[in-house]
């Protein structure tokens, strides 16, 4: 089932309704006996199925680089990133919440810019050279009332559960290095902090632009200090560099960066921050660690490796379509969930073996690979005779 679902989508077609309409089977059957069986395996016993295989993926990849030179895990920008995302999700009836367990409820959706009913999950990965390998992933429950305290909590949940994750791996000989964690503004929490801290996590996040840092024995709003003291050093390194451009010292004017140390006083501890503009953007961004002797380019690096979780999110909204499946419980959707996070890997790892291998794709994505495959007769055969053999 797994096969005809990732050729499906291979072909644009998103649900298991489209693919037996594209080839005209009228029978539910099919579906029926797929219903039958996830309800069979229980929801837990689908998580524990996809998780396990999770992270035998992860197993394998840290086991590989272990055998490596130390100078592969920087090569390859192993970071381990955390994020969330709204899933819009029309029921097909009206739900008992009480079976839905608070998961299901009205979230703000940053993609609609308003209220969405649906669900709000959050993700924790390991991106590898910018390919994120989902590990664990986790709901957020909308009837708590300090919504703000259970994404943390369920971030740490998850933090957590990697910890025994890591445990596991040095049991079977595989030791790992500290490795860098990204995360953006939302989880930007002391108590997170220390739990990466615990679990040999270099936690790296947003620091908020009305925080307090004492900068060079002076206490000052991160905001104030961007205004006086960032935009006076960007000025004058600009009108330098521009001296040496027109006197053919230099080719080009590289990016203007800012690393310098601080205390953060609303979480009273020394931490490294870097701030730059991205891409000539009129907004200063702000990155800060708690690891003091990190340099420039690594921290931005690895922070910016978070942007891999937000390419899973966008294919398993944009390219996969998942919210067009209806779902009429928490647990369908978990499945669904699971079942579309791992066809996103292979999805991934597909568009960076085609890339590499032809050169008329270089560059391009996925939707490239479906506009080829869609009309392409003997594909379309091959997964005719993968739901046959199903049928």
């Amino acid at each position: 089932m797994m096969s005809v679902f990732f050729l499906g989508q291979l072909v644009g077609l998103p649900t298991l309704h489209s693919i037996l309409t594209k080839f005209e089977i009228k029978s539910n059957s099919l579906q029926i006996n797929y219903k039958k069986l996830c309800k069979e395996l229980t929801t837990s016993k689908l998580r524990q199925m996809f998780e396990y295989i999770f992270e035998q993926q992860l197993q394998e990849k840290f086991e590989q680089m272990a055998k490596k030179d130390s100078s592969c895990w920087s090569k390859e920008l192993v970071t381990v990133v955390l994020d969330d995302s709204i899933f819009k999700q029309w029921l097909q009836s009206q739900p008992t919440y009480e079976s839905m367990e608070g998961c299901y409820g009205c979230f703000f959706s940053g993609q609609y810019h308003t209220q969405v009913y649906g669900f709000k999950s959050t993700v924790l990965g390991v991106c590898f050279a910018g390919v994120l390998y989902p590990l664990y992933i986790d709901f957020v429950k909308k009837k708590d009332p300090t919504h703000s305290e259970t994404s943390i909590t369920v971030a740490q949940k998850l933090i957590k559960r990697w910890v025994c994750f890591n445990e596991k791996l040095k049991v079977l000989g595989i030791i790992l290095p500290k490795i860098h964690f990204s995360c953006d503004s939302g989880y930007n929490n002391d108590s997170l902090e220390k739990t990466c801290h615990q679990g040999s996590l270099i936690y790296i996040s947003v620091p908020q632009k009305a925080h307090f840092f004492e900068i060079n024995q002076q206490k000052i709003k991160l905001s104030a200090w961007i205004e006086t003291v960032y935009l006076v050093a960007e000025k004058a390194y600009q009108v330098s560099q521009e001296k040496l451009l027109k006197n053919k010292e230099i080719v080009s004017i590289e990016p203007f960066t800012y690393r310098f140390r601080a205390k953060y006083y609303s979480q009273n501890k020394d931490v490294t921050l870097l701030a730059f503009r991205l891409n000539g953007s009129k907004k200063v961004c702000i990155v800060y660690t708690s690891d003091k002797n990190i340099f420039t380019k690594t921290l931005r690096r690895h922070f910016f490796q978070r942007t891999s979780i937000e390419q899973f999110f966008k294919i398993l909204k944009h390219i996969f379509k998942i919210q067009e499946t209806r779902i009429v419980s928490k647990s369908e959707f978990e499945a669904k969930l699971l079942r579309f996070a791992f066809m996103a890997i292979h999805a991934q790892l597909l568009v960076r073996y085609i890339r590499r291998k032809i050169k008329e794709f270089k560059g391009k994505g996925f939707i490239s690979i479906q506009r080829t495959l869609c009309s392409d007769k003997d594909f379309l055969d091959l997964l005719q005779q993968k739901i046959n053999v199903k049928y």
